[in-house]
């Protein structure tokens, strides 16, 4: 098994490839696709210049539906063939938040993506994943009886935790979990309704647009990212297989120190909080016999010091992926997160809008 894991130089949002080559069959997934610091134009490009007219995207993994992980999607749908989509099943109140944050936070008011994705991917399947259930005593995924994605025909609703491999025989995984934490919620709700507001009130683009002093006060007292759901995803096998990594701007020290010898499993962590209550004993727990295997860490929201907790580390991880924009406005990453995660032995990759910033991974 032949593997490229690319993380993408493309600002404040995030866009990651693995490219895998099976006894001779290529198979291809992608989790998210968006920029804030990208136009329409430039992302166009990024993706124009990744991948070939018409090349297969087996899977497309959407973490959440905030505009800087999506708003590069209909580009990749319409120059590619996306053959599945998994993406986070969400609810009603849940939409609206995501409406509100790409509007009020972005200035994206396209909701396709939320409300009928079919509109932009057609007739191909849609995997929608169920919420998890926080269990911290958890004992542990079972990988006897994976799922074989290639196999599903139709579009489903999964549980969380789902194992997914790319064929059957393949000893490679696709974990996902939707994770729903709903703190900031209720912040943003008992907010609204200082203003004279509640869902009801603001629950299309129309009205969000007709209300946008007051929700601007509402969402201005939210501490942290408005976002409920977010699906991580865990990607790699349950035993030993190294993997190399080229950092253009570290090279030499990279080559003596971690060119070789980290583990090949890869968390997607998204926008997750990490310090909604038990969710990182929750993820250890239902993790617990592939944690040896993880080697990457993709750092949850840009490095946000609101979503990050130490005790995600551990022994396993070398690698921290770090996707932001140099010239936004929300400072991150954060420094703290940055000094909690170099004294664990673990480097810092940091992926801007820069060329040079790529991160690849091979095996």
């Amino acid at each position: 098994m032949k593997l490229i894991r690319t993380f993408h130089p493309i600002g404040q949002g995030a866009f990651y490839i693995e490219r895998f080559n099976f006894d001779k069959d290529d198979f291809t997934i992608v989790y998210d696709c968006g920029s804030l610091t990208f136009k329409t134009t430039k992302m166009e490009k990024r993706i124009k210049s990744t991948f070939p007219k018409n090349h297969p995207i087996d899977i497309l993994f959407i973490s959440h539906f905030h505009a800087d992980h999506i708003n590069g999607i209909e580009i990749l749908a319409e120059h590619c063939k996306i053959k599945k989509v998994v993406m986070p099943l969400i609810d009603d109140q849940t939409k609206i938040l995501v409406k509100v944050a790409n509007l009020i936070g972005a200035n994206y008011s396209d909701t396709r993506l939320i409300d009928s994705p079919e509109d932009i991917f057609g007739n191909i399947p849609i995997i929608r994943i169920d919420s998890a259930e926080i269990n911290p005593n958890f004992d542990g995924v079972s990988l006897e009886n994976p799922t074989d994605i290639s196999k599903i025909g139709n579009s489903t609703t999964n549980h969380s935790g789902i194992v997914f491999t790319p064929t059957l025989g393949v000893d490679w995984f696709f974990i996902p979990f939707n994770y729903k934490h709903d703190e900031r919620k209720k912040q943003f709700e008992d907010a609204l309704k200082e203003q004279g507001l509640n869902f009801d009130k603001i629950d299309t683009i129309t009205k969000i647009n007709n209300n946008k002093k007051n929700i601007i006060k509402a969402y201005n007292k939210v501490d942290g990212d408005l976002n409920e759901n977010s699906m991580i995803l865990y990607s790699g096998k349950n035993s030993d297989n190294h993997i190399h990594c080229f950092d253009h701007k570290h090279y030499s020290y990279l080559h003596h120190h971690f060119h070789l010898g980290f583990q090949s499993g890869c968390l997607y962590a998204g926008d997750i909080d990490l310090n909604a209550p038990n969710i990182v004993s929750d993820i250890k727990a239902k993790l617990r016999p592939l944690l040896p295997y993880i080697g990457t860490l993709q750092v949850p929201h840009h490095g946000s010091i609101h979503n990050f907790n130490i005790s995600i580390l551990m022994e396993s991880i070398h690698c921290a992926i770090f996707s932001y924009g140099t010239t936004n406005s929300f400072g991150h990453p954060s420094d703290r997160v940055i000094g909690d995660i170099i004294p664990n032995n673990i480097y810092p990759h940091h992926v801007t809008e820069k060329n040079e910033s790529i991160i690849v991974q091979w095996n």
